[in-house]
């Protein structure tokens, strides 16, 4: 059951094409993973298939398979790779920012019902962050803040859930951590899309790869995956363990 339809996608900035004509189909409950080199156009790619950018050419459509219905912008989270490291002076603790996924929900002038901040008390423990829920945003560590960020993404439930490079602030053990919880929620059909520049890690949790290389983004084979892997691993050295 598709839950996002890509079909024909391009974008340029003045002088530089960064994909061209990308067309793909997401099934509901799958988990896509987006590599390739620094400035290849993963992130702007990634936020024009969550419509947070508007496609210069093409269309982008998230419909709930079951509903037929467009989905909210509740529904399908976008986590930016710098949100959490440009609220050093905002004055919320852990707990206030992951209650306010509930804003859209409620209303501006609307407090979060009980239930909605055990929800959200429950999915910072489930970060690993028990003993910062009243700290300050700023007292946070970056890794810290970004499972923070993490936990408000998840927190409201999403259907699709958007996410560019959510590791890159994580040490290997909660990195590990993280991924087994996402792919709990994987499990129970939440879809997700990433951005990542770990190739082992793509392969340990994601159902198909593409990798952004020029102005094309080509789905790896099972073939290609093992072949990148091996030169990585021949000229960067070994990697942490994975799912």
């Amino acid at each position: 059951m598709t839950i996002l339809n890509a079909k024909h996608l391009s974008y340029a900035y003045p002088g530089k094409t960064l994909f061209k004509n990308f067309t793909c189909e997401v099934k509901k409950g799958e988990w896509v993973t987006f590599i390739g080199n620094n400035g290849t156009g993963k992130t702007t790619l990634l936020k024009v298939l969550a419509g947070v950018i508007e496609t210069q050419e093409g269309t982008v459509s998230l419909i709930d398979p079951l509903t037929k219905v467009q989905l909210k912008p509740t529904e399908r989270v976008y986590v930016g790779q710098h949100e959490f490291s440009q609220h050093d002076g905002f004055p919320a603790t852990a707990l206030e920012i992951v209650v306010s996924a509930y804003t859209p929900l409620l209303g501006l002038f609307k407090n979060p019902k009980a239930h909605q901040i055990e929800s959200a008390k429950a999915m910072l423990k489930k970060m690993g962050l028990e003993s910062y829920i009243h700290k300050q945003l700023s007292e946070l560590s970056g890794g810290q803040r970004q499972r923070v960020f993490i936990a408000k993404a998840l927190c409201i439930q999403p259907k699709v859930l958007f996410l560019d490079e959510p590791s890159s602030a994580l040490d290997a053990n909660f990195t590990l951590e993280l991924f087994r919880l996402l792919k709990s929620f994987q499990e129970e059909g939440l879809t997700i899309l990433m951005i990542t520049h770990d190739l082992a890690l793509a392969q340990s949790v994601s159902d198909r790869i593409f990798c952004l290389e020029e102005v094309d983004v080509l789905q790896l084979d099972a073939p290609s995956i093992q072949e990148e892997l091996a030169h990585r691993h021949t000229h960067l050295g070994e990697t942490h363990e994975h799912l």
